[in-house]
């Protein structure tokens, strides 16, 4: 059975109705053979359905999470997460930890287990919007997720995983800039996946 490429995105949080995310998942999922998840904004919680995935067969051959940042129209391929929450507002589960470890006692920080420069040098100047490596994933729920997911994976090497942040959109800013975020987060993703997984000659 053939390796499927995993994608996840959050559901809306902070009184918003909308996560760039998740509405960049659902045009991927109607054009890609992509297999998707939704995650929760609730601390503890985020990561339960992804490392449920992560345990079960036929494992993916590549995780890419998607997450929400701000205005700026950048998507940033995440380099480094670390082992801290510290919530500026409180997530959907009411929750909001100050200067708190993620996993006490586990690493300060892990790197993405994809080749992060390299596949940004590679769709310079090839996608709609700028891909750049970005070294802070914040310490909401995206570096949460980040941070657990690495921590699992580090212990379980089931495949390779990064995080990606992408630009807020909302409905007023137009369905052409949604387009254009999701086909340059299509660009990354296939990137990565041939980065990570080269075709074998024969």
């Amino acid at each position: 059975m053939a390796r499927p490429l995993l994608v996840s995105a959050f559901e809306p949080f902070g009184g918003s109705t909308t996560n760039a995310s998740l509405e960049v998942l659902r045009r991927l999922s109607e054009t890609e053979d992509f297999e998707t998840l939704v995650l929760p904004v609730v601390r503890l919680e985020a990561q339960k359905p992804a490392l449920e995935r992560l345990g079960r067969s036929p494992q993916p051959r590549l995780y890419l999470a998607l997450g929400e940042a701000g205005p700026d129209p950048v998507v940033r391929l995440e380099k480094v997460a670390v082992n801290w929450d510290d919530y500026a507002l409180p997530d959907n589960g009411g929750n909001q930890p100050r200067d708190e470890a993620i996993v006490p006692g586990g690493p300060d920080a892990y790197f993405a287990s994809i080749p992060v420069g390299p596949i940004v040098r590679s769709l310079e100047g090839r996608t709609p919007l700028p891909v750049v490596v970005s070294l802070s994933a914040g310490s909401f729920l995206c570096n949460h997720l980040a941070y657990a997911v690495s921590h699992h994976l580090a212990a379980n090497r089931v495949c390779p995983f990064a995080f990606v942040h992408l630009p807020a959109w909302r409905s007023r800013r137009g369905g052409i800039f949604l387009d254009t975020i999701t086909e340059t987060v299509l660009s990354l993703i296939r990137a990565a996946d041939r980065f990570t997984n080269p075709p074998t000659e024969g």
